[in-house]
């Protein structure tokens, strides 16, 4: 790992990011600078910057996968909402967690279905009518992808439900999301206004524990947002 970079590469990787590996017996070597260094099977790097905004060359970006791990309003958004829903509505939480899963392993068993079925037809010998085990393939497979199927429907109209049910909460998700960034654009009048994201989300769960609680949905989105926003401003005036 090379960490803290600028916009622009020392040469001496080249090599390295051209993949110009050069086979010596069973192994992999690489020239670095004026040394060749043997290259580990599965072998990758990875390079930081601290650069908010970082304008790498045509060339930077065509020899490398670059990935933003930046903070945005909808990101953050979408993180928030999933901490509310999970103080809030855990079991709701759990339900879509298990969905997700099922819906995975349902597909894959769709996948594995097909590919046994494909295999089966390629390889068989003779008429197909006469293989007793690709007709129970067959059999077998036809049915699992109806019950796949009837599992799936199911599954997309329950994600629906819980989806709605997420979104009474977005209102709580999308005022935290807003606040963040207000607090970051405070930090260019003056530096002691940085505040982390770490920092941040500790201000958010905690005006969840201690806001007021309410068995009225509505009630309680409104006391979260309000114990949350006079926090934060209590929290920059400090």
């Amino acid at each position: 790992m090379i960490e803290d970079i600028a916009e622009e590469l020392d040469p001496i990787l080249d090599n390295v990011l051209e993949k110009n590996f050069i086979k010596s017996g069973k192994t992999l070597k690489v020239k670095v600078g004026d040394k060749e260094l043997d290259v580990m099977e599965g072998f990758r790097i990875y390079i930081t910057t601290k650069l908010a905004n970082p304008a790498y060359t045509p060339e930077i970006s065509a020899r490398t996968s670059i990935i933003d791990f930046t903070v945005t309003m909808k990101g953050l958004e979408d993180q928030l909402l999933g901490i509310v829903i999970l103080k809030e509505k855990g079991e709701l939480e759990k339900e879509r967690t298990n969905l997700i899963e099922d819906v995975t392993a349902n597909k894959r068993k769709m996948d594995e279905l097909e590919e046994n079925l494909l295999f089966k037809l390629t390889s068989i010998q003779g008429p197909l009518v006469d293989d007793e085990s690709l007709i129970e393939v067959l059999g077998v497979t036809k049915i699992t992808s109806e019950e796949v199927k009837h599992k799936l429907v199911t599954a997309a109209e329950t994600e629906v439900k819980i989806n709605s049910a997420r979104e009474e909460f977005r209102p709580v998700a999308t005022r935290g999301s807003i606040l963040y960034f207000l607090i970051v654009e405070m930090s260019y009048v003056n530096k002691m206004y940085q505040t982390s994201i770490r920092q941040f989300l500790a201000l958010f769960d905690d005006s969840m524990e201690k806001s007021e609680k309410s068995p009225i949905t509505s009630k309680r989105i409104t006391n979260i947002i309000d114990y949350l926003t006079y926090e934060v401003w209590k929290y920059q005036i400090r």
